[in-house]
């Protein structure tokens, strides 16, 4: 069995150009943007103290911050990354450290265009490239190995105000950087049978710590792993983590959370996925991230017919969240669930999604993960308390159609309820992300979004991808995430040298 999560319907992406023209800027010094996460300074240690997709804050010192989502699209066929996942092997089987070792080339052209109702304009283009080295493992009992990978990145356009668009030095700054390049990946890992332990800087991907990679380049984490498919069928794994190498960063900085701005010295995980038919699917996993939280994740997906007639497939997943040691963002009592079903005939399939949020705090997640599998996080998150939304999603599959390759998802997703009124009452600065325009976060919001992409599917430039990606959203007055629109574009080219 891989070692993937098919549980997701999509997983979180970006934009980009090849060859796009340069974009005309307007650079405004001190604005956040989507993506961004900006810690607020809160006069109580118990209340969360910033956000990335957070509130306007400042209110009560006439200050007015203009903040976005993470832009959390799930979305089909717009991942960034485009390399197949490594297929499982017994360590029995391993030829040599060096005889099973490959080296792989992923030239990402990526482009960005946001602007906000009343506030900024965001634009970059950026050449990025990740050249990256896997060792087979010895030969023996336990097979020893290594992986490297040197991240580069081209700034065509883009500047003051492209955040982690483009590069951050550390400390803050660095948008005038015209190149980058860092270690992006290094790791020792050791084999037996077929269980994998790994402690260095890596990818990695599970409901808490799946990568953001909606960038010219993609985060990693720094610390150790365990991925066992010793099972049929059923993948386990755990791992521990204390820094991460950001997007648009090339140092080392402290893992966050991604709405509170909260410091985590480490987060801990364990958990698995079992594939107890070829068409049903069960996850359970477990996280602890240090006297902030400990959370708890359980999914199914089941699907029943075939797309020759109709394919039904049914998917609910719940996230429960609880304040753990110091609690260091304040008090936390949080289950948000989503439930989702889709029929496909032939190319064509249609998705109803439903979502809430189910206590007095922001559905949170680690910064730099995509960790809210929840089915109705696309370009917004829709994680505000009390706060339900609904999405209908039309996804057309070319090749089911006589066009392989193409992939096209159409959605729109409206959210209500949202009442963080209990958590703006705790904090009396009104400086967090329960307040926007000195009100609690309150109110409706909705959003349409269109993603193509198209893989090329033979020549010179197989497996070649381009993705672009168009986003609405319109938000009401006191709500956490601003009106937007978005466009992205980019372009995955794949090289194997050996």
């Amino acid at each position: 069995m891989k070692k993937h999560h098919s549980i997701r319907k999509v997983s979180k992406t970006m934009l980009l150009a090849w060859g796009l023209p340069a974009l005309a800027s307007a650079a405004l010094p001190g604005v956040v943007f989507a993506d961004e996460p900006v810690p607020l300074t809160i006069a109580q240690a118990a209340p969360v103290s910033g956000t990335t997709a957070g509130a306007t804050a400042g209110a009560a010192a006439g200050t007015t911050v203009a903040q976005d989502t993470t832009n959390a699209v799930i979305g089909a066929e717009a991942t960034q990354a485009v390399t197949p996942p490594e297929t499982v092997s017994s360590q029995s089987k391993s030829r040599g450290l060096i005889a099973d070792s490959h080296l792989d080339f992923l030239f990402r052209n990526y482009a960005d265009v946001l602007d906000m109702k009343g506030g900024p304009h965001r634009h970059a283009w950026v050449q990025g490239v990740m050249a990256n080295f896997e060792s087979g493992y010895t030969t023996g009992l336990i097979g020893l190995g290594f992986d490297a990978s040197l991240y580069a990145a081209l700034k065509l356009d883009g500047g003051a105000g492209a955040g982690s668009m483009v590069h951050i030095a550390k400390g803050g700054g660095g948008s005038d950087q015209l190149a980058w390049a860092y270690p992006g990946i290094y790791d020792v890992k050791a084999r037996i049978s077929n269980t994998v332990v790994k402690y260095g800087l890596q990818a990695v991907d599970n409901p808490f710590l799946e990568q953001h990679d909606n960038r010219a380049l993609p985060p990693t984490f720094l610390g150790s792993t365990i991925v066992s498919n010793e099972f049929k069928n059923v993948m386990l794994e755990a791992g521990s983590f204390t820094k991460v190498d950001a997007r648009g960063h090339t140092t080392l900085t402290n893992l966050t959370t991604s709405y509170g701005g909260t410091r985590v010295d480490r987060l801990t995980y364990a958990g698995g996925t079992w594939d107890y038919s070829p068409n049903g699917e069960l996850s359970l996993y477990a996280d602890q991230a240090d006297d902030v939280w400990r959370q708890y994740y359980g999914s199914v997906k089941q699907s029943i017919g075939s797309a020759q007639s109709v394919k039904w497939t049914g998917f609910a997943n719940l996230y429960s969240t609880h304040d753990t040691g110091d609690a260091r963002q304040g008090k936390i009592d949080n289950n948000a669930y989503s439930l989702s079903l889709s029929a496909q005939h032939g190319p064509h399939e249609l998705l109803l999604g439903y979502q809430q949020i189910l206590g007095d705090q922001f559905f949170d997640y680690l910064n730099e993960t995509n960790g809210i599998f929840l089915v109705n996080s696309m370009d917004v998150d829709y994680n505000a308390p009390h706060e339900k939304s609904l999405q209908l999603r039309y996804t057309f599959y070319g090749k089911e159609a006589g066009l392989p390759g193409f992939k096209a998802m159409l959605w729109g997703v409206t959210g209500w309820g949202a009442d963080a009124s209990a958590g703006a009452a705790a904090d009396p600065t009104q400086s967090s992300i329960y307040w926007k325009d000195g009100a609690p976060v309150q109110g409706r919001h909705h959003e349409f979004g269109f993603i193509p992409s198209y893989t090329i599917q033979g020549g010179r430039f197989k497996d070649t991808k381009v993705t672009f990606i168009a986003m609405w959203h319109a938000g009401s007055a006191h709500y956490s995430d601003s009106t937007n629109r978005e466009f992205r574009l980019v372009v995955n080219v794949p090289v194997k040298a050996f």
